[in-house]
């Protein structure tokens, strides 16, 4: 109990009149010590070098909202200068962290590497066993990680009666891995996810692909979309440039997951009938692009006047940037990996209060509705495009006005990370 400058704390086990008279600082302290510690570890680059450090640090702001410490260990190979508060240590946000440098790139031969792929992640354990002999943990949250990691981590939170809970946000498809189907990586990765993580039994789920596949193996499950913290500056509205023509934006790096082929072929036959399409890349350069099109130099050259390439910018500047384009495009081919992710880009783009075009994958429909806050096509074919592009053509400005609005209400009733809260330490406390 606070009471002028100190705080009064009953003696456990002794009657509650019997109290210490404690001062304010070391009451303070003392607060903080009894906290449940969670450590959020794996393969992410805290704070801002991924997609999944967005993630995470979503999930560690729930968690301190419902009263967790919360401690990043990422396997990023430095932190940010601007965050070192001391030898090792750096602080985001209000959050300590620790980077485990398990993502250094190093030239190494074949075998190396794989021996490099296999073990990567027990450095991190390594470091969890000597950081609990000074401060222990309650809970660890994994983001994906290896078998071997995840076996070592399994063992050492059984070893020490720490809870342990997966948080899992994809599953791929064997062929967009190094060596296909039969490859090492494919073989890891279906392991990982069809024995290891129903063994653990405790997941955390990014959507309900992922929730059904493991409830129905008597796991514990909770579901957990990517979060936003919309009191963050940078969602802030920016006022936007008026321009002519319909302005259209994709932030991140297509590899094998985007369609921006069809993309860039729809912009050149609307280009052709005189329509006035433009697009912002943001994060793939020009050669990246290239690459995505089969190497087709007329057609770049043809959309050169209508493609704006940002390259990779910080995170923070990607708001700001999504805000000045009508829509933001998202298509991505039905099958595995794409109904079992959730693009953290379409949350992104909603949280800017841009509407979205996309393709029905995943759990994009129970949150998109066709005319409200984006615009769904059939699949991410041409044709499919093309008509969504030339419906979004005939929107007027107080059109597209409410589907702004639409988008940024849907942000924040569904992933704005004060909703979930209590949920995610009702589930927490459950584990064990």
């Amino acid at each position: 109990m606070l009471q002028g400058n100190v705080i009064w704390v009953s003696a456990c086990g002794m009657p509650s009149r019997q109290r210490y008279r404690v001062p304010r600082a070391w009451g303070s302290e003392l607060m903080q010590e009894l906290k449940q510690r969670i450590l959020i570890t794996g393969t992410f680059r805290f704070p801002e070098g991924d997609a999944a450090a967005a993630r995470v640090l979503g999930i560690g702001k729930a968690l301190r909202q419902g009263g967790y410490d919360v401690h990043f260990a990422g396997w990023e190979e430095d932190g940010r200068p601007e965050d070192k508060c001391g030898e090792g240590e750096f602080s985001y946000q209000g959050f300590s962290y620790s980077p485990q440098n398990q993502f250094r790139l190093r030239k190494l031969n074949p075998f190396s590497r794989l021996l490099k792929y296999l073990t990567m992640g027990a450095g991190a354990v390594r470091w969890l066993r000597r950081y609990s002999r000074v401060k222990r943990f309650d809970a660890v949250i994994s983001y994906h990680g290896g078998v071997v990691y995840l076996l070592l981590l399994k063992f050492f939170c059984w070893r020490k009666k720490i809870k342990l809970i997966v948080d899992c946000t994809e599953w791929y498809d064997a062929d967009s891995l190094p060596g296909g189907k039969w490859g090492v990586a494919a073989i890891d990765h279906e392991l990982r996810m069809r024995v290891l993580n129903p063994w653990i039994g405790q997941i955390i789920s990014i959507g309900r692909f992922l929730q059904e596949f493991y409830a129905v193996r008597d796991c514990r499950v909770f579901l957990l979309p990517p979060m936003v913290d919309l009191a963050e500056s940078k969602w802030a509205a920016k006022k936007k440039i008026m321009a002519p023509g319909l302005r259209l934006v994709y932030a991140g790096i297509p590899g094998k997951k985007d369609t921006l082929h069809s993309v860039l072929l729809s912009l050149d036959v609307l280009h052709k009938e005189g329509h006035q399409v433009s697009l912002d890349l943001i994060g793939p350069t020009e050669t990246e692009i290239l690459s995505c099109v089969n190497n087709d130099i007329e057609l770049l050259r043809r959309l050169r006047n209508r493609l704006n390439f940002h390259g990779r910018i910080a995170q923070s500047r990607v708001p700001a940037l999504l805000q000045q384009a009508d829509f933001s495009i998202l298509f991505r081919p039905q099958r595995r990996s794409s109904n079992a992710g959730f693009s953290t880009k379409l949350v992104e783009s909603l949280a800017a209060g841009v509407p979205v075009i996309a393709n029905a994958t995943g759990d994009i429909p129970a949150y998109i509705e066709n005319g409200k806050e984006g615009i769904l096509v059939d699949d991410e074919t041409c044709d499919s495009i093309i008509t969504g592009l030339r419906y979004a053509l005939t929107l007027d400005k107080n059109r597209l006005s409410e589907m702004r609005e639409a988008a940024q209400q849907c942000a924040r009733r569904n992933f704005h990370y004060e909703n979930y809260c209590d949920n995610l330490r009702g589930f927490v406390e459950g584990c064990q």
